[in-house]
């Protein structure tokens, strides 16, 4: 029923919306990376946040996709989008106007919390909580403040399977205000300044096409799990936990969220573009137009403003001193949309993205051909004394025209 072949990607914005929501794609490292470290800070509510952002997203996209479905179709509808979009698989046909108590083996979060982590003492799959309350809300034209969403069993506690009650009652995650439409920044454009920056870009645009879920509903691909995310929702998990942290501890718990918003950005520069260099997608499209490392950061942003995170660009560039930019951005595209002006940058995991990059090229050996996509790599990596550190200097979301971030030793 869900065909994302009618979607088609914007390439004067390196961006795609799928029924009025920006998407973006994510892999696993990140986004656990992200929710572990929110989580961890267990002196905040994070749960009202984690499972109402998702929610929030997921109940504008399918009310738009469902419109007009009757209820067996628009649940075809939701458990297609679910599927495509990396989460695992769920089965809707149980529920009634009264909810449903769901079972499912197959979890993106929580398969892929247990790989990076081991075992957990909570449940971790948030996401499928917002997804099975928002679904529930447009099948049976509820408002979402009159549900109720609750993960009682989760295979990354070590259960058989996760189970998700869904049922009418009053709400128990956050609800947001309405967004406003995107307003693309409409600027000239610092190109990225290789020659072959168009073959690279040419040979993956049509590659969002192609990721969509397996038989099991994951995309395994360049080495990790990826997953198709409403952009907004990720993004409103890091501007509420600096949000939340700031409420609780001033302008310390605002740097220290920041802080390990950046470390998850670093950890996606890591081990995502780790997995992507050490991929048969990489050496087959990318790597035969490789001489210098500088190439390197280049043939891998060309590649990646094809997965809907703007456009990525190099001022400057060298093993010392880089300046990278961001044209569009996703992370301040979405602030504005929740959140309008800010009067700080709020990009931090493209920064931290951009930051991991550099030390993935210029302190280890992958562009020598060694895997280095291990948790002991990354530690090693941040622990080293030639470890980059990171200056964001300008933000959309601040008025300027573009993301900028300076990584330097």
């Amino acid at each position: 029923m869900f065909d994302i072949q009618q979607y088609k990607f914007d390439e004067q914005h390196n961006a795609i919306e799928i029924a009025g929501e920006a998407m973006i794609f994510h892999c696993h490292h990140y986004i656990n990376y992200l929710q572990r470290s929110i989580l961890d800070a267990d002196y905040i509510d994070s749960r009202l946040f984690l499972v109402g952002s998702a929610a929030d997203s997921v109940y504008y996209q399918l009310s738009n996709l469902c419109q007009g479905l009757a209820e067996d179709d628009a649940k075809k509808m939701a458990q297609d989008i679910y599927k495509s979009f990396g989460y695992g698989l769920i089965d809707l046909s149980s529920m009634t106007e009264a909810g449903i108590e769901l079972t499912t083996y197959k979890s993106f979060f929580s398969k892929t919390w247990v790989q990076k982590f081991g075992l957990s003492k909570n449940p971790v799959d948030y996401y499928t909580s917002g997804f099975l309350a928002s679904a529930y809300a447009v099948i049976y034209d509820k408002p979402l403040a009159e549900v109720q969403a609750i993960q009682t069993t989760c295979m990354a506690c070590g259960d058989a399977f996760n189970t998700h009650v869904i049922k009418p009652g009053l709400v128990n995650f956050a609800i947001y205000p309405p967004k406003q439409p995107t307003q693309f920044k409409e600027v000239p454009k610092v190109s990225l300044d290789w020659e072959f920056e168009e073959v690279v870009t040419s040979a993956f645009l049509g590659a969002h096409a192609h990721f969509v879920g397996n038989e099991e509903g994951f995309i395994p691909a360049f080495g990790v799990y990826l997953i198709r995310c409403q952009s907004d929702w990720v993004n409103r998990l890091q501007f509420e936990f600096v949000k939340s942290m700031s409420e609780v501890a001033g302008e310390y718990g605002e740097t220290l969220a920041t802080e390990l918003l950046l470390e998850a950005g670093h950890a996606c520069g890591f081990f995502t573009y780790g997995g992507i260099m050490n991929s048969n997608e990489w050496n087959q499209a990318v790597k035969p137009y490789l001489k210098t490392k500088e190439d390197w950061i280049k043939g891998l942003a060309a590649l990646v403003n094809t997965m809907g995170w703007g456009y990525h660009t190099a001022v400057e560039l060298s093993q010392d001193r880089a300046v990278f930019r961001n044209y569009n951005d996703f992370e301040d595209m979405s602030y504005l949309r929740m959140y309008g002006q800010n009067n700080y940058p709020v990009h931090w995991a493209n920064s931290g993205g951009f930051t991991g990059l550099m030390q993935l090229i210029y302190n280890t050996d992958i562009v020598d051909g060694k895997r280095i996509d291990t948790e002991e790599g990354f530690r090693q990596m941040r622990r080293s004394k030639a470890k980059y550190k990171t200056k964001m200097t300008k933000g959309i979301s601040c008025g300027d025209d573009y993301l900028e971030v300076e990584v330097f030793l």
